[in-house]
C-alpha cells in the first residue's frame, strides 16, 4: 500500500495490523522557564509535502484546543509556499505578532527506521484463572496448553521519529524540545493522531504548557 508522505516520499507494504502508539523518547526544557500559558500557539510542520504537514498540524491543533490551549495551524495561516519563512527574523516576528501568536511548535522529521520485533506468545497468568480454569484438570489442561505453548513470532515495522521544538515568539528562545517515536503507523492519519495525542499529553503532564481555557 502507499505509505504516507511526511517530509519524504516513501512506500510501505502492510505487513501486520498493529495498534500505533507514540512515546517521547527524549526531551529537554529550559529549567529557568516556568510553565507557560500562551495566548495562541502556531503549529508548523517543516515539510515540503503540503497535505502531510497540514494533516499533522491540524491534528496537533485539535488536541491542543481540546485541552484548553489556543492554537492555530500554519497551513491555515500561511501561504502554501511559506515564503515568509525565508524572510528576515524581523518580518517573521511582525507577522506572528499581528496574528496574536506568542508561541511556536515546530515539527520536523528526524528519520524513519525499519525494525524487526518479536511478539511474544500468551503469557502465563495464574491469577486470572483461579476459580475458573483452575477448578478442574479437564478445563485447566486444554486452556493452558493453548496459552503456554502458543508460539511468538517476528514482525517487520517502520517507525517514525519526529522532533518538536517549542519557541517563545518575543525572544525567539527555545523553551522545550523532544524527540518522539511512533511505532509502525499505516497512514499519515494514523501517524498524526497518535503523535498529536502523545505530544499534547506530554506537554500537559510535564507542565510545559498550562491550559489557558478551563475545560
Amino acid at each position: 500500500m502507499k505509505y504516507f508522505k511526511l517530509f519524504l516520499l516513501l512506500t510501505l507494504p502492510v505487513l501486520w495490523q498493529s495498534c500505533t502508539s507514540t512515546q517521547i523518547v527524549a526531551s529537554w526544557h529550559d529549567e529557568n522557564t516556568q510553565p507557560r500559558q500562551f495566548k495562541k500557539i502556531l503549529v508548523i510542520g517543516m515539510s515540503q509535502d503540503v497535505a502531510a504537514r497540514a494533516t499533522v498540524e491540524d491534528e496537533v491543533v485539535y488536541f491542543l484546543n481540546l485541552k484548553g490551549i489556543p492554537a492555530v495551524s500554519a497551513s491555515s495561516l500561511l501561504a502554501p509556499e511559506r515564503k515568509i519563512l525565508k524572510a528576515s527574523p524581523e518580518v517573521q516576528k511582525q507577522k506572528l505578532n499581528e496574528e496574536g501568536i506568542d508561541g511556536v511548535l515546530a515539527i520536523s522529521l528526524l528519520r524513519t527506521e525499519d525494525k524487526t520485533r518479536y511478539v511474544q506468545g500468551n503469557a502465563y497468568d495464574p491469577v486470572g484463572y483461579y476459580g475458573g480454569y483452575y477448578g478442574s484438570f479437564y478445563t485447566y489442561y486444554p486452556h493452558m496448553y493453548g496459552t503456554v505453548y502458543q508460539p511468538g513470532y517476528y514482525v517487520n515495522t517502520k517507525d517514525v521519529y519526529l522532533e518538536t521544538n517549542l519557541y517563545d515568539v518575543a525572544t525567539g528562545k527555545l523553551l522545550w524540545s523532544a524527540q518522539s517515536e511512533t511505532m509502525d503507523p499505516q497512514s499519515i492519519d494514523e501517524l498524526a493522531n497518535s503523535f498529536a495525542r502523545g505530544l499534547v499529553s506530554h506537554l500537559l503532564k510535564r507542565k510545559i504548557i498550562v491550559p489557558t481555557v478551563t475545560k
